[in-house]
């Protein structure tokens, strides 16, 4: 085996840094993604309980009564093609029900059901910002023998974690860090 050097394993430890830290970056959406803002409406609608009470159908009854004697056969015709318009309501403090109906020839020709409701209506909207990873680029000053300057880059996940590298060329330097929130 060769004889392993501590750069050569900074700079194995620094691909993998990488490595993890791009596909942390692939998982979270930073680089082809852009920031995700989940919205949701909630509709709460109180009902009170109702029960309605409507009055039991009529049985069909058939009375067969003798004609009578003198008949006007122009107002039965007339009385028969006759259209006649039903309304017929139900009123609370929960809804309001208009049934018309429009009879005509002994039978129904059009049957309508409108209804308004009377209720109280609550609106909840809750905005959700999902906290994604984020690129950084800048540079980091420091003074040694002389002032360098070397460009940085860093990274923050979800968490809110730091991870950040740079490379002095002038003093020919990696640097890296890390850093975390003290208070959340």
């Amino acid at each position: 085996m060769k004889d392993v050097s501590f750069n050569n394993i900074l700079v194995l430890i620094a691909i993998i840094a990488g490595i993890g830290i791009y596909i942390d970056m692939r998982r979270a959406g930073v680089l082809f993604d852009s920031d995700t803002i989940i919205s949701s409406d909630t509709i709460i609608v109180n009902l009170p309980s109702q029960t309605f009470q409507l009055p039991p159908g009529q049985p069909i009854n058939i009375v067969n009564n003798p004609v009578p004697s003198n008949v006007d056969t122009g107002a039965i015709l007339k009385s028969f093609f006759r259209e006649v318009t039903y309304l017929d309501s139900l009123d609370n403090d929960t809804v309001k029900i208009v049934l018309k109906e429009v009879i005509s020839e002994n039978s129904i020709r059009s049957r309508e059901l409108m209804w308004k409701l009377k209720l109280p209506l609550t609106t909840t909207i809750n905005h959700i910002n999902e906290k994604k990873g984020q690129l950084y680029l800048g540079g980091i000053a420091s003074a040694r023998n002389g002032i360098s300057l070397a460009p940085a880059i860093g990274y923050r996940n979800k968490k809110d974690y730091y991870i950040f590298g740079a490379y002095d060329p002038w003093e020919r330097r990696i640097q890296a860090g890390y850093l975390i929130p003290l208070k959340k």
